[in-house]
C-alpha cells in the first residue's frame, strides 16, 4: 500500500473508532443492478462484509468471485456470519446490468458509488475491502487475492461477527 492509498483510505479506518460514529460506509447511497441489491449498505451493519470491485471484462474479477462464492457457500445453512456485495464500475447502468448477469451470482450487484471511487488510488480490478461487523475497513486489497490469504484475513473477522439467521419458507 501506498503512501497516498493509506492517506486517502485513513478517513474511512478511523471514523468509526469514535464513540457513537456511524461507519461512513454505512451511508454510502447505492444503485442497485440486481433487484435483491439494497440501496444503502446500512442493511449490513453488525455483519461482516466483502465488497468487491469489478469491471465487466475483468478474468481475475471472475476469479475471485468464484472463491469467495465458495467461502460463502461453506458457511453453515442455518448461519450467515459474513456477506458479499459486488460493486461493479468501467459502464454506464444499463450497460452493467446485462454484463454482470453472466456472472450468475447470488450476491448483490450495484454500482460503484462516486464517493468511494473518488477515494481509490487505483482504478484496476479487482479490488477487495472487508469490513468488520462494526462497519470498520480492515482489509483493501488491490488485485487478486489468494485462497490463503483471504482465509486468513477473514478467519478472525468471522470468529467475532454475530450469526444472521437466513430466512427459510415456512409450508
Amino acid at each position: 500500500m501506498t503512501f497516498k492509498q493509506v492517506f486517502t483510505t485513513l478517513p474511512l479506518l478511523v471514523a468509526s473508532f469514535f464513540s457513537d460514529a456511524t461507519s461512513p460506509f454505512y451511508e454510502l447511497v447505492l444503485t442497485p443492478l440486481t433487484p435483491h441489491a439494497p440501496d444503502s449498505l446500512a442493511h449490513y451493519q453488525g455483519q461482516m462484509l466483502a465488497v468487491m470491485l469489478v469491471q465487466p471484462d475483468c478474468i481475475w474479477c471472475k476469479k475471485q468471485h468464484k472463491l469467495l462464492q465458495h467461502m460463502y457457500d461453506a458457511q453453515p445453512h442455518t448461519c450467515q456470519r459474513f456477506s458479499v456485495m459486488m460493486m461493479a464500475t468501467g459502464a454506464d447502468k444499463r450497460q452493467l446490468k446485462r454484463v454482470m448477469a453472466r456472472y450468475q451470482s447470488r450476491f448483490a450487484m450495484v454500482t460503484l458509488p462516486n464517493a468511494l471511487a473518488n477515494l481509490l488510488e487505483s482504478k484496476s480490478t479487482p479490488q477487495l475491502l472487508i469490513l468488520d461487523y462494526r462497519g470498520n475497513l480492515v482489509t483493501y486489497h488491490i488485485g487478486f487475492m489468494p485462497e490463503a490469504d483471504l482465509r486468513a484475513r477473514m478467519q478472525t473477522l468471522i470468529t467475532d461477527a454475530t450469526c444472521r439467521i437466513r430466512s427459510t419458507l415456512i409450508s
